[in-house]
């Protein structure tokens, strides 16, 4: 079963390469993708039943001991994150074929989604901090070439913020890993953790973590510098938009948690508390700015940022339970994000735009679409009982309890300014009269297809919020783990020891 930890990345590059030597656009390479697509799906299902509430799966690649060995390690919550990165990816795959004919699709457009998807999965298996370099580079590289692969000579100018920030955060990463070597000796994380401990107090420690932070906290979106992801990501087609949303972000949050709670002592105070204060103004000035924008995908990447925010938030406050809200909140937005933004493609495409003064009449013709958004409207502004409602409310509680009542008070302002954004979508595009120039831009029988999608990601939101109990003990059970430092810790030294054997 440990083998199988490789599986994650080696299947997409391994598809990757197939359709990228295999030469021209073909219906075959669309069911070889598909098909691979959903075996790494599965993949990510049998690796979640191994490890929630179980000890962590750990290879070593080559059988290397330390110091040289790299280790590849899923735990609970690396098994949540590379379960809803296989369902994603699959359903924006899907919503893709649907958008374009094939004879009309980029060749290099499927190759480099799973290209992504493997920089991703790397990012959620990696034990070492060099090699979570690599995939943080392997997961930009091929998200720089599908952001410009398809954008015209007008919007190609907004992805030059994106290369120039991601670059600036990249150059940070591998100076600091060249820092941590120099503090700690190494770069396996189970290492770091455990010289860090023992190093407890000292400043290196603290500042070692503060660059890291300042790394994934711009990876993550997070204030001040997020000014590159809500003018980038509307530049993108609505499959892809779904998938940057749904996870790339999510990458960010998941190595902040993954450092702060698994590898560097919890005594930070520091960090939790400017996290803390940075989430605050994320969750609000995003949040201000979907109300500004008038166009779909510019109102659903400004929330996406405002999202961020309870994350973060979360993290900041770093008790147990606020970090069970931040896996939960996790599990929830990667979902309800990702529909919202397949839902208006849809939009997009039954109307011929997604600028709101030039649309209407989309609860007329398609109720069902209606009922989908709104669901999701009121998922994401934290309407009970629905799954948004439940980590907002965990959050909020746990500010309280800690005395931060402004944060308390900035997430119920942003989650009413969520309400307000979201509510100016439904108004304009579906509850006000139809324009006479609107005109659907694909097939009757490839929105259907469309819509049965986001219909199947709106019945696993509300699956997450009607059964929250459920889904509260596992992201718990997956925050325990993270916690518990010595699990991890154990598990990866143990197989390093042994030469990589399990």
């Amino acid at each position: 079963m440990n083998n199988l930890v490789i599986a994650p990345f080696a299947l997409p590059l391994a598809t990757a390469l197939l359709c990228l030597f295999a030469g021209r656009v073909a219906v075959w390479r669309r069911w070889v993708v598909g098909t691979s697509a959903f075996v790494q799906l599965l993949v990510a299902v049998v690796l979640v039943f191994q490890v929630v509430g179980q000890t962590p799966l750990v290879v070593v690649m080559g059988g290397w001991t330390a110091p040289l060995g790299v280790a590849l390690v899923v735990d609970g919550l690396a098994g949540l994150m590379l379960c809803l990165s296989a369902l994603v990816a699959f359903v924006c795959i899907l919503f893709s074929y649907l958008e374009l004919q094939v004879e009309d699709e980029q060749p290099m457009r499927l190759p480099l989604m799973q290209l992504l998807g493997a920089g991703i999965n790397l990012t959620f298996i990696t034990g070492d901090l060099f090699n979570l370099f690599v995939a943080f580079e392997i997961m930009l590289v091929a998200s720089y070439a599908l952001l410009t692969l398809e954008a015209n000579d007008r919007h190609i100018k907004e992805a030059f913020p994106y290369l120039t920030v991601n670059m600036f955060a990249s150059s940070i990463f591998l100076m600091t890993a060249g820092l941590a070597y120099a503090v700690f000796g190494t770069l396996n994380l189970a290492q770091i953790s455990e010289r860090a401990a023992a190093m407890e107090g000292e400043f290196s420690v603290l500042l070692v973590m503060l660059l890291l932070m300042v790394v994934f906290g711009i990876k993550a979106g997070v204030f001040p510098l997020y000014y590159w992801l809500p003018n980038s990501y509307p530049i993108l087609p609505y499959s892809l938009a779904a998938l940057y949303c749904g996870m790339l972000t999510k990458v960010g949050v998941y190595v902040l948690l993954r450092m702060l709670c698994t590898v560097f002592p919890h005594s930070l105070e520091r960090v939790h508390i400017v996290l803390a204060l940075l989430a605050g103004a994320t969750m609000v000035m995003a949040a201000l700015g979907a109300i500004s924008r008038n166009f779909i995908r510019g109102i659903l990447s400004f929330q996406h940022v405002s999202q961020i925010g309870y994350m973060i938030l979360a993290i900041g406050l770093f008790t147990p339970m606020a970090i069970t809200a931040c896996v939960f909140y996790v599990i929830h937005h990667i979902i309800v994000k990702s529909s919202l933004f397949l839902m208006g493609g849809i939009a997009y495409f039954r109307s011929g735009t997604d600028y709101l003064e030039r649309m209407g009449g989309l609860w007329k013709i398609s109720p069902l679409l209606g009922c989908l958004f709104l669901l999701q409207a009121f998922s994401l502004s934290g309407i009970p009982p629905l799954s948004g409602f439940w980590g907002k409310y965990i959050v909020i509680s746990e500010s309280l309890d800690k005395g931060y009542f402004w944060l308390a008070s900035a997430a119920l302002l942003a989650s009413l300014l969520t309400m307000v954004s979201m509510m100016k979508i439904w108004l304009k595009a579906y509850w006000s009269k139809a324009h006479e120039e609107q005109g659907p831009t694909v097939s009757p029988n490839a929105i259907r297809g469309m819509t049965l999608i986001a219909a199947v990601m709106v019945f696993f939101s509300l699956c997450i919020g009607l059964n929250a109990e459920f889904f509260l003990n596992i992201a718990q059970t997956a925050a325990n783990g993270l916690m518990d430092q010595s699990i991890y810790r154990e598990s990866v030294l143990q197989t390093l020891g042994k030469g990589g054997n399990p």
